[in-house]
């Protein structure tokens, strides 16, 4: 009976992220905020055949020398600045990543930022909290978003 191929994914994920590995493999997994260090990687990655990394996570040459079984290292990212591509592809190591990972919650926390901005909820949000709000007070108005038409332009991928 073949074994079953081990996955290593370097920081915490949803459960069905982590359910749809299991179905694939055997899979360990940082069960931790922390990200782990090198040398706890390198020891867990140790007969992977497969890696999902993050930004945290340095894959080069000396990595992948040490990881002599991985086939695939994915990248949960947008970019690969931490991932050597040349040293993968040197090694016969696929390695993916996610470009349009972060557009739209760019975007979305713009949209919110700039509503917070016109609201002035950190100056509420402060004002609540140090138990200086004694009721409503004409202050702190600010712009709404009604009859209004909000978009973002520019800034590559996240605006039109």
């Amino acid at each position: 009976m073949a074994q079953r191929p081990k996955i290593v994914v370097t920081n915490p994920v949803f459960d069905e992220t982590r359910d749809r590995l299991a179905a694939l493999g055997d899979v360990l997994c940082n069960p931790g905020l922390e990200p782990w260090s090198r040398e706890e990687l390198l020891h867990h990655a140790q007969g992977a055949d497969a890696l999902m990394a993050f930004m945290t996570d340095c894959v080069d040459r000396a990595f992948l020398a040490q990881c002599p079984s991985l086939k695939i290292v994915a990248g949960a990212l947008k970019g690969y600045d931490n991932l050597d591509d040349d040293a993968c592809a040197a090694r016969g190591v696929w390695l993916t990543i996610v470009p349009d990972l972060l557009t739209a919650p760019t975007a979305e926390l713009a949209v919110a930022l700039t509503l917070s901005l016109n609201r002035h909820l950190m100056a509420g949000d402060a004002r609540v909290r140090s138990g200086g709000f004694a009721g409503w007070r004409a202050e702190l108005y600010g712009i709404g978003l009604d009859g209004a038409c909000v978009g973002i332009a520019g800034l590559g991928r996240v605006g039109i």
